[in-house]
């Protein structure tokens, strides 16, 4: 999400936006934003509807596996705080990127392995730019 945030002005600039999908709580909603300085869209998927439609995986040995515990060791070391998992209620659901045209396309489909797993920002930008087009 750090990396998202920080080039929030270019995804603008390619006409298109970024939203965020959480199976989490109205709590975890409301201070999610604050707490990431995300200037993202936040909706609640309780259901996990849009999970489920994605095909995102959920396991739980993949997301507390040791690449994960080093990670956010490493993250703490940098003086991140932990912001645990309790307003998730799941820390074994997946999740994923995906860059989805105005008609509901999906033009680009990342499902994450483990919680370290994203798409290099570079490359979701360059699939952005090349399915993002003027109003």
């Amino acid at each position: 999400m750090a990396q998202l945030r920080q080039h929030a002005a270019e995804i603008v600039s390619l006409n298109a936006q970024v939203v965020v999908i959480s199976f989490g709580t109205a709590l975890g909603a409301q201070v999610w934003p604050k707490e990431t300085g995300a200037p993202f869209t936040f909706l609640l998927d309780p259901d996990r509807a849009a999970y489920r439609a994605y095909g995102l995986e959920h396991s739980v040995a993949r997301a507390w596996g040791l690449k994960v515990w080093g990670r956010y060791a490493q993250l703490m070391l940098a003086g991140r705080k932990w912001r645990g998992t309790l307003r998730e209620g799941d820390s074994g659901q997946l999740g994923g990127d995906f860059i989805v045209d105005r008609d509901g396309v999906i033009r680009l489909a990342y499902r994450s392995h483990d919680p370290t797993d994203r798409l290099p920002i570079r490359q979701l930008l360059g699939g952005l730019s090349n399915w993002s087009a003027p109003n």
